[in-house]
């Protein structure tokens, strides 16, 4: 089962902005999109529960975690299906908790419902290819050599690439455990998103790889996988580290042209042209 780690920091609890806990955000943005679909005023959805408006408000926005009672009343009011209500209320048990430890047997996996609050998500890849840019044949290949859960689709993760940028080591154009078709292929598909990707230089030192999910009146987001395990990072102290880094990899990523440049090489040495003329 999923794995809370600790309480939200001191800098948490006094922002005024902010939902307190990305647990508490989930669910505020869940009941906020049951409220508008079943076409409730802010007002209108405090007087049928008996609370102020501006108490109703917070509770929309994270800053107030509903007791028991109240998210049973929400759940009934908004209409929230029997089998999601459990979620909720799990939610509301662990609200003051922050980060996430998320194993493949997990029943509540939240990744999902946090790439749908996102508004931007970086993805840093220092070995493979980015899993909403792959292809169905790579992806099938590196599933199959790395033995990467079968859950994790690639069809599924292209649902984000509207609001995704990349930024990819250059060994991860090329991989000795695939056949050199798959390499090929995947590499002209990449072509079609280079308004999206930036190379890193080719001295760049890899970095473990993972994701930056930029949600609005919030702290940015840390999603690690590793070994089939998800770590959700969102306390300052946790995620400093992963956006320091992003903004040192952004500066020295290689323009549009270049990584197109390189991109083009990589696509001659994976059809085997290059070795035909050397």
């Amino acid at each position: 089962m999923s794995a809370p780690t600790t309480k939200p920091d001191t800098a948490d609890v006094t922002d005024t902005v902010r939902a307190k806990t990305l647990r508490g955000l989930i669910l505020a943005r869940t009941l906020d999109a049951a409220r508008i679909r079943r076409g409730f005023t802010t007002r209108a959805l405090a007087t049928a529960m008996a609370m102020s408006p501006a108490m109703l408000n917070r509770t929309m926005t994270g800053r107030r975690v509903p007791d028991r009672l109240e998210i049973g009343g929400l759940c009934a009011l908004l209409d929230i299906p029997t089998d999601h209500r459990h979620t909720l209320y799990r939610l509301v048990m662990n609200a003051d908790l922050t980060d996430w430890v998320l194993y493949p047997d997990d029943a509540d996996n939240p990744i999902g419902d946090v790439e749908k609050i996102a508004a931007e998500i970086t993805h840093y890849e220092p070995a493979l290819i980015p899993l909403p840019l792959r292809t169905d044949n790579y992806h099938q290949a590196i599933t199959d050599f790395t033995e990467e859960s079968p859950d994790t689709e690639s069809k599924a993760a292209r649902l984000s690439l509207p609001i995704s940028r990349f930024l990819i080591h250059p060994q991860a154009l090329q991989h000795p455990g695939l056949p050199r078709e798959v390499i090929h292929e995947q590499l002209l598909h990449l072509r079609g998103y280079l308004n999206k990707i930036r190379l890193l230089p080719a001295t760049t030192s890899p970095h473990p790889g993972f994701r930056c999910l930029e949600v609005e009146n919030f702290h940015p987001i840390i999603h690690i996988r590793n070994h089939n395990i998800d770590i959700l990072l969102e306390k300052t102290a946790t995620t400093t580290a992963h956006t320091a880094f992003l903004q040192h990899a952004e500066t020295f990523s290689l323009t549009t042209k270049a990584t197109y440049d390189a991109l083009r090489h990589a696509i001659e040495r994976s059809s085997g042209r290059h070795r035909d003329r050397t």
